[in-house]
């Protein structure tokens, strides 16, 4: 992708960073909006901040020409400082184009879920769970991960299937200790049935991961790293103590306030913890990514 003479590519991460910064700096001079509710721009007239060339341009401007500004189509007679905006715009825009899974994951092994895992779960949600803990799965074992972090774990959807389908060991984290305790009755009645099945077949194996599930707001990057800390510390939240204060129900809570400076994780060990999310709300994702 070519913007202003300069090519953009996503073949490394460099790469990929330096298109990032890009659409940032594309993005300052708009950041008024971007850092806006909607209701502030009614109240603080932020339409004023818009070049007025614009304005009375789009002002007259067809509906269906204005629905085809975000596919970067411009008309010729529109000021030259708007069809720069717009071109520029959807050049810099990152590539959406499917990846071949099982080019970049060789070990990749999708595996179709029961009716007892999937239960409560509608069609999308179930492909989105069958997706990401198949990748989840393939990149903890490449890197060799005891244990997945799920951020956001909401009722435990991914973590259960990673948990019963593909043996990891799993936290679930939420900031609401009721999904937790959905997590953990959802995957009780989960470990009931494979019991059962496996004493139907005289299997001698009855040993089931299950994901355990930690309540606590993720508000910043401290925080997330002084829990995966303690979780590596003692690889078991049950009998962390890290912050002196373990609940019932595996459940570990603590606050800001009890987070540990940045300077304590420097020495600590490097046994892999793998992060991972499924539509993790609000800053989870970009936290996770910090």
């Amino acid at each position: 992708m070519a913007v202003g003479g300069v090519k953009y590519s996503c073949e490394t991460a460099a790469q990929t960073l330096e298109w990032i910064h890009a659409i940032i700096d594309f993005l300052k001079p708009y950041s008024f909006f971007l850092h806006s509710h909607v209701v502030n721009f009614f109240k603080d007239r932020l339409w004023d901040a818009v070049d007025k060339e614009w304005i009375d341009c789009l002002r007259c401007e067809s509906v269906e020409n204005i629905l085809q500004i975000p596919s970067g189509v411009v008309q010729d007679y529109w000021p030259a400082s708007l069809k720069i905006f717009i071109l520029t715009s959807k050049s810099l825009v990152i590539p959406r184009e499917q990846a071949n899974l099982q080019k970049v994951l060789p070990d990749l092994h999708l595996s179709s879920l029961n009716n007892v895992l999937t239960q409560g779960m509608n069609r999308k949600k179930k492909h989105e769970i069958e997706a990401l803990a198949a990748i989840v799965s393939s990149i903890a074992r490449s890197v060799g991960a005891c244990t997945i972090v799920d951020v956001g774990a909401g009722q435990g959807y991914l973590a259960q299937v990673l948990s019963f389908q593909y043996q990891l060991s799993v936290i679930a984290i939420d900031a609401c200790s009721h999904h937790g305790r959905i997590t953990d009755a959802r995957a009780e009645r989960i470990r009931r049935h494979y019991a059962a099945k496996m004493r139907k077949s005289r299997s001698e194996d009855q040993n089931f991961s299950m994901p355990k599930t930690v309540t606590c707001h993720v508000l910043s990057t401290d925080t997330l790293k002084a829990l995966s800390y303690s979780l590596d510390r003692k690889n078991d939240v049950e009998h962390s103590n890290l912050f002196g204060q373990v609940i019932s129900e595996h459940s570990l809570v603590f606050s800001e306030k009890e987070v540990p400076s940045s300077s304590s994780f420097s020495g600590s060990s490097k046994s892999p913890l793998l992060l991972a999310g499924l539509h993790a709300c609000g800053d989870l994702s970009v936290t996770m990514l910090r």
